[in-house]
C-alpha cells in the first residue's frame, strides 16, 4: 500500500469521478485506474463499485476511506512540521540518568534548561544504566547520564566529566583525622556497599582489586541517602560520588579522597548510534555540565560543600 494509491483513491472518493481525481491528481487517468486497481488487488477487495458511468464505494471503500485521509493529512502535517512549521526549540526530547547523579544534578540542570528551551516539552527516565541502555536501544529515551564503561557497539558515548569517589566516614571514626586516607586501612573497616545493580558497586569493586584489599560487607543498599544514614549511625564506612558528598548537610560525616590512586568515575551521555542529536539534547546535555561544574568548584575532600 503506497501513499500515492492512497491519495489517488481518496482523489476518487472526493471528486466522484477517475476522470477528475486524474485531473485533481495530475496524472493520465489510466495510471490512476491502474493504481487504484493494484491497491484493490493488494487488499484482496473491491473499493468501488462501477455502475457504468457512476462509481459507488463497497463496504471496503467505506472503511478504508476515513483512514486514508488520516494518513494523508499526517502526512502533510510531518512534511509541514519539518519544514515551514519547524520549531526544534519547542520538540520533544526523552532523558535517562542514573539515581546516583539525578538527586543532586537534575533540579538546577532542569532550571537552568528551562530557561532556555521554556516551550520543549522534557521527558525524565531515572533507572540503573541496564534499563536506561534497554530504552536508548528501543528509541524510548533520546540520551542518558551514565557512568562508563557501556559495552554496547550500537551506543556512542559523550565523555561529559570526570567525578571523584570519596569515602564517606563518621567524623568519629578512628581513621577520619585527616583529609585523606590510606587504602591499606580500609582492608579491615567495615564497608556498607551500594547494591549490585547499581555503577558505584561494581566500581568500589575494581577499586579493591586494584588496591588490593577485600574490607568487609556489612550492609547493601539501593541508596546513597540510606548508606549515608548508615555512616552516621557509626555501622561503616562508604564509597560516594562527589556530587552526593557536596549535596549532604550532616555534619557527622566526613569525606575523605583515597591517597593512592582516587578513584573516580567518568560521566557520559551515551546516546543510539544510528540516531541524530537534536538541539534539545545538545541544550540539556550542556545544561548538566554547567550545573556539574557549578558544584565541582565548591567540591573539596572532607569539605566538599
Amino acid at each position: 500500500m503506497e501513499l500515492r494509491q492512497l491519495e489517488y483513491f481518496v482523489a476518487v472518493v472526493e471528486t466522484g469521478s477517475f476522470s477528475l481525481a486524474a485531473e485533481r491528481c495530475n496524472v493520465a487517468q489510466p495510471s490512476l485506474s491502474q493504481q487504484i486497481i493494484k491497491l484493490e488487488n493488494e487488499i484482496g477487495q473491491q473499493l468501488f463499485d462501477r455502475l457504468g458511468r457512476s462509481i459507488m464505494l463497497t463496504e471496503v471503500g467505506k472503511v478504508l476511506y476515513p483512514r486514508a485521509r488520516g494518513i494523508l493529512s499526517d502526512v502533510q502535517q510531518a512534511q509541514f512540521a519539518v519544514t515551514e512549521g519547524y520549531a526544534p526549540q519547542g520538540g520533544h526530547v526523552a532523558v535517562g540518568i542514573i539515581p546516583t547523579l539525578s538527586p543532586y544534578l537534575l533540579q538546577n540542570t532542569i532550571r537552568h534548561f528551562k530557561q532556555h528551551y521554556p516551550d520543549a516539552n522534557l521527558v525524565i527516565h531515572e533507572d540503573t544504566t541496564d534499563v536506561l541502555l534497554g530504552k536508548l536501544m528501543n528509541a524510548e529515551l533520546d540520551v542518558c547520564y551514565i557512568s562508563l564503561p557501556v559495552d554496547r557497539q550500537q551506543i556512542t558515548t559523550e565523555k561529559l566529566f570526570v567525578e571523584p569517589l570519596y569515602i564517606a566516614i563518621h567524623h568519629d571514626h578512628d581513621l577520619a583525622v585527616a583529609s585523606t586516607i590510606s587504602a591499606e586501612l580500609l582492608k579491615t573497616t567495615p564497608f556498607i556497599q551500594l547494591t549490585d545493580k547499581n555503577c558505584l558497586s561494581d566500581q568500589l569493586e575494581a577499586f579493591c582489586y586494584v588496591q588490593k584489599i577485600n574490607p568487609p560487607i556489612v550492609y547493601q543498599t539501593s541508596q546513597i541517602a540510606t548508606a549515608l544514614e548508615f555512616v552516621t549511625l557509626g555501622m561503616g564506612i562508604s564509597l560516594v560520588p562527589a556530587c552526593a558528598a557536596a549535596a549532604y548537610p550532616n555534619k557527622d560525616i566526613k569525606f575523605l579522597s583515597i591517597a593512592e590512586n582516587p578513584p573516580s568515575r567518568a560521566i557520559v551521555a551515551a546516546r543510539h548510534r544510528a540516531r541524530a542529536v537534536s538541539l534539545l539534547d545538545s541544550g540539556f546535555t550542556g545544561s548538566l555540565v554547567q550545573t556539574w561544574d557549578a558544584l565541582a568548584a565548591n567540591i573539596s575532600p572532607s569539605n566538599p560543600s
